[in-house]
This record gives C-alpha cells, structure tokens and sequence, in this order.
C-alpha cells in the first residue's frame, strides 16, 4: 500500500504570516461582495410566448389593441414561480389566426413594473385580468401600452359587463342578512335574479381562499339567475354578473347561498369529489375544474370612437355535456334560456319529492 508522509508541524515563525494571509482573503472576499452587490441587476426578460401543448388557442376576437381568448379549464392566465405548467401567455404564439391576428410584441410580455402585491407571480403587461385556473372562457388582453392602461382603467372603474355559466350542487337559498352580507330576490322590474351583497375576506382557516366577512371584507356584489334546477340530482344552471371582481367571488357567493359550485372541492370540499364521482363522470370533469365559465364581457374598447367590444365564449364540452344531459330541451345558448323565480325553484323540487 502506498503512504503519504505526514505533514510536518508548523513553526512559531509561520504563524504570523499565515494571521496576515488569512486578513488578506477576508479583505479580497469582502471587496468582491460589494462589487457583486454595486453590480446593476440585468433587466427582467420577457416571456416567450410559445405553442401550447394542447393545441391551438380559441380566438374570440382579435385586432390591433386587443386579444379576447377562450381560455381552457387547467390552464393558467399567467407563469407562476414555482408551477412549470403552460400558461395563457405561453400558448399566444399558436393561437388561433384570425382576421385581426398580429404578433404580440415584446414589450407587452414583460412584467409589470408597478406592483402587484404577488411576489410570486411576474405579471405581463399584456394581462389586464386574469381568470382562476379551473375557470374557463373569455379573457382580455392588451396588445399596445395604450390598450394596457385604457382596459386597466374600465376593470378598475367597473365599466366593463362580465356574466358567467355555471352549474350548482344544491338549490340557492338566500340566508338571513348577518351584519354587511345579505342576499335578496330581486322583482322582475330589477331584473330577477339573487342580489348579492356580501363582503369578501381572505380565510386565515384555509389559506388562497375568499369567505364572506361583513365586518372586515371589501365590499362584493354578484347576481345570480336561475335558469333551470334537477331536483333530483339537486343541480342548479345558473348564470351570474360579476358587478365587482374579488378573489374567487362567485364560488364564495355561491357557497354563501348554500350552493356551492360543482365540482369545486375549495368550497365544497365532501360535495365537490361526490359530483365528479357521479354526473362528472359522465363529461368527464376532472379534479381542479369547478364548473364555472366565463361566457360573456363587454368592455369599452380602448380605440378612440370605436364601439364597445363583446364578445362570448361557447360553453366548454364539460358543461355543454351535461346541460344537454338533465335539461336537453334548453340548447346551449345561454342567452335563451329562460330565467325561474326561487318560487318556481321550489315547486320543481317540490314535484320530485
């Protein structure tokens, strides 16, 4: 086997130079810290956009201001740290052509210099609004500086109409008004419907989530109306205005109204897998989809003299394929379904029974 001599023992002599060789290591290693910390930070690069996985992206209108997309259920708005999944902003570049269809530029794929309070999230400028993953429907996005702050100012100032599908696990039941939170029937003169006027605060129990707090929320208004109800599978089609727009607030709404939304395992959380594991089986809804569709906005649009623009994403083949299950004679146009009252809700249960 081979040896290695062992080290010999350092003098008295050596000790002094080795005290000054290690002062000038300290010294060397603190000049190169501050340099690295005087250093300019390099700018933030933007996200390329790329072709999403799934295909091309549905286009709902395009011109030279604006993108309205489809988004799918599953899919992101935006990139997120720490989730890899492809994104809204991803799947831009094999969106659907269509007439209007123009590259996105650089500049509006960059992050957002204001804050955002999300520090963990890099919101392009493109995105105006965003949609929760498991929504799916229409979403808005700027194309030109000018566009960003012209849809920032109509979303911030309510001036734009949002109007959402979605399917319901129970009957909705106003409950008693509880300090600020109410919901009331509205008379056929207001225009039908559930007014709901409930506050909306961050749940310390379940951290991401919304629930209703009359004392400290801020103020959220919805309107649900009903349009059609099985009794027998106590399943609700429903469509709400989004008159304010707080984190998850029509799934906390509709959960306020003791009818939370299908699938939705946040806000129901035993109502939520029992769904999926029977009428979600049939359309094929999967874990993370609470049914709920954005179908319809109307914005004013950010061209000088231009009308406002609307535009409506057809139901997802989830929801069509159960709404032409329980309700086929209704068609999948929700524009013309017809609108019940709670009292009409009451007898189609009351048949059942």
């Amino acid at each position: 086997e081979a040896s290695f001599p062992a080290p010999a023992s350092a003098s008295a002599a050596d000790k002094p130079s080795r005290t000054i060789r290690r002062r000038a290591l300290k010294q060397r290693a603190a000049q190169a810290k501050r340099a690295a910390a005087e250093k300019p930070k390099p700018k933030p690069k933007p996200r390329r956009a790329e072709s999403s996985r799934s295909g091309s992206l549905p286009v709902l209108h395009e011109d030279q201001h604006v993108i309205a997309v489809d988004k799918p259920a599953g899919m992101l708005s935006h990139a997120s740290e720490g989730d890899s999944s492809a994104s809204l902003v991803d799947a831009l570049a094999g969106r659907q052509v269509v007439a209007g269809h123009s590259p996105l530029s650089e500049e509006m794929l960059m992050p957002r210099l204001a804050p955002t309070g999300e520090p963990d999230s890099h919101i392009p400028r493109c995105v105006v609004h965003r949609l929760d993953r498991g929504t799916s429907g229409a979403l808005l996005l700027a194309k030109t500086p000018q566009a960003e702050a012209a849809l920032g100012a109509a979303f911030r100032s309510r001036t734009t109409a949002k109007r959402y599908v979605a399917l319901l696990s129970g009957r909705p039941n106003p409950p008693r008004p509880v300090g600020g939170a109410s919901a009331r029937e509205r008379p056929e003169a207001e225009g039908g419907g559930i007014a709901v006027e409930a506050p909306l605060g961050r749940d310390a129990a379940r951290p991401g989530r919304s629930v209703v707090d009359a004392a400290g929320g801020k103020p959220a208004s919805s309107v649900f109306r009903l349009h059609a109800y099985c009794a027998e599978r106590r399943v609700a089609l429903v469509s709400v205005d989004l008159l304010t727009g707080r984190l998850h607030q029509i799934r906390a709404h509709a959960a306020f109204l003791a009818a939370p939304v299908a699938a939705d395992d946040a806000y129901d959380e035993a109502g939520g897998p029992a769904f999926r594991a029977s009428l979600g089986v049939l359309a094929g809804v999967r874990r993370g989809r609470p049914l709920l569709h954005a179908w319809s906005m109307s914005v004013p649009h950010p061209a000088p003299a231009a009308p406002p623009l609307q535009v409506r994403a057809p139901l997802p083949p989830d929801m069509a394929a159960l709404v032409e299950r329980l309700w086929p004679e209704l068609g999948l146009d929700p524009a013309a379904w017809p609108q019940l009252s709670l009292s009409q809700l009451e007898t189609l249960e009351t048949r059942a029974i």
